[in-house]
């Protein structure tokens, strides 16, 4: 796989794919607290006593499940979870989002997934704890929302949630659900320009919320108003300061570039490029903070034929 092939196939599973995605599919989703939890080792670092687990199968029920989604379930539900640790050779089959809720504990909270109504085949088990990681009130939320029939209604309420601040990944959820929902840019502005502002959100969501949108223009999503989302992004790097979130803005930048320069070139595509290239100028003409800036829009300059 080619360097921006790779790159596209995360942006896919970043940008596309969330929490959202698998409650839209699963016609029923229960909660509860875990009981008889019971963990078997599947692979060690190495024989012996100074070996450590790398992948590991908990089984475990579901006594007393609530309902969140879907005809009421009773319990006892067994439930099986493969899980493995972070330094693992072989590379998890999940969603990326799925690793920020951890593993299941033996005390803790479980969100099961069915594949059928009226079934007690998990196709799911997500852990849920306190704070961040509480996915058990995200799914309860994003359940309400999906609930809703009328698109527009639906829309509105996916951007009450988002101006709300949710989550880390209930910011996630509401932007992807928005673009998948049809948002029109001039309705997705407002939200967006507020989350690149803020000073009190939680790390990497700006730089999410900044890629997402280079993400979104690169998928043709919001046809004619793709300038205006171009120019809501130079407008915001052009007031970034930290050196850290302006490399990040740059890989959003070169994720436009390789849209507007895809072969055969389409004309319609090239008034961002120029005015990618125009934003990138200007932020290059005041100097380089920090070497590693300098380094890759040297790179990128090679790569995309910037002037």
């Amino acid at each position: 796989m080619s360097p921006n092939a790779a790159l596209t196939d995360r942006a896919d599973q970043i940008f596309r794919i969330g929490p959202e995605t698998l409650v839209a599919s699963s016609p029923a989703i229960v909660a509860g607290h875990i009981s008889h939890y019971q963990k078997k080792d599947v692979k060690m670092s190495q024989p012996g006593p100074d070996g450590f687990p790398l992948e590991w199968t908990v089984t475990a029920e579901l006594e007393l499940p609530s309902t969140l989604k879907g005809t009421p379930l009773t319990g006892p539900i067994p439930f099986s979870r493969s899980e493995r640790a972070f330094m693992s050779p072989t590379p998890s089959p999940n969603p990326l989002w799925e690793k920020d809720y951890g593993e299941l504990q033996p005390d803790g909270e479980v969100v099961l997934f069915f594949g059928e109504a009226n079934s007690q085949n998990v196709l799911k088990a997500i852990p849920s704890s306190a704070g961040e990681q509480n996915f058990l009130a995200l799914v309860k939320d994003i359940v309400s929302i999906q609930r809703v029939t009328d698109p527009k209604d639906r829309i509105q309420r996916w951007l009450s949630y988002l101006a709300a601040s949710p989550s880390p990944e209930g910011y996630r959820v509401a932007l992807r659900s928005l673009v998948h929902a049809g948002v029109k840019w001039p309705q997705f502005e407002p939200a967006v320009r507020k989350t690149l502002s803020q000073q009190n959100l939680p790390r990497g969501l700006q730089p999410f919320a900044f890629y997402f949108i280079a993400f979104t223009i690169s998928q043709s999503a919001w046809d004619d108003d793709g300038a205006a989302a171009l120019e809501l992004l130079c407008t915001m790097f052009a007031r970034q300061t930290d050196p850290k979130l302006q490399l990040q803005n740059l890989a959003a930048f070169a994720l436009i570039l390789d849209f507007s320069s895809r072969q055969p070139l389409q004309k319609s595509r090239q008034p961002l490029r120029e005015r990618t290239n125009k934003c990138l100028h200007n932020w290059a003409s005041l100097g380089f903070a920090d070497p590693t800036l300098a380094e890759e829009y040297k790179r990128m300059r090679q790569q995309y034929a910037i002037p």
